[in-house]
């Protein structure tokens, strides 16, 4: 009896750590899937979504360190060090330097997937069939973000995400995703001679 007693408490005790190392596995196997250079559609819903403005759609494609957006009237251009981020309805462009602290989608898209054990407590949610919910909780405060929500997709041996929420305390935006070819066009680099008729706000 003693034997069975002991045997259901190590069963207990392992759980979290099973599923701590389930969720590596699928971080890992996401990691590897995207590499270096990848491109998605974006669909972006903030809040409850009440109107129009709640919601935006575009893409975005990562190169290394690089990456441009196109969300609505906006574009984000990045060589990794510098952002320009372009407001086609107002003819403004703020130019900064990448945050190189952020890892929400939006305001970084290179470190968007690049989730380390030493910045956030991982653990599966749910799995159903080929896919996978992971919960991210950062272990820093200083991140901005209470809690992310990361839906996996399985396909053959790849690792795709489909669906990210960010919870910024009780305020989300949920990131609706799909792969698309990054290797069919040349990702768009800045070039300020194509937004020399905007006005330029410079923190630089």
């Amino acid at each position: 009896m003693k034997r069975v007693i002991c045997t259901l408490l190590l069963l207990m005790l392992s759980l979290p750590a099973m599923a701590q190392t389930t969720a590596r596995e699928w971080l890992d196997r996401l990691d590897a899937s995207l590499g270096a250079r990848y491109a998605m559609q974006l669909y972006v819903a903030l809040g409850e979504v009440r109107n129009v403005a709640d919601q935006y759609s575009g893409y975005f494609i990562v190169d290394g360190d690089a990456y441009y957006m196109n969300l609505g009237v906006m574009e984000v251009y990045s060589d990794g060090k510098l952002r320009y981020e372009v407001n086609n309805e107002r003819k403004e462009v703020t130019e900064d330097r990448v945050n190189l602290e952020a890892v929400d989608l939006l305001s970084n898209p290179t470190r968007a997937f690049d989730f380390v054990d030493e910045e956030y407590d991982v653990r599966v949610v749910s799995v159903a069939g080929d896919v996978a919910t992971i919960e991210l909780k950062p272990k820093s405060a200083d991140l901005g973000i209470t809690a992310i929500l990361l839906t996996l997709q399985r396909e053959g041996r790849s690792v795709i995400p489909t669906l990210i929420c960010y919870d910024y305390e009780g305020d989300e935006i949920r990131i609706e995703l799909t792969m698309v070819d990054a290797t069919s066009a040349p990702m768009p680099r800045w070039d300020a001679k194509s937004y020399r008729a905007y006005d330029i706000v410079s923190f630089l």
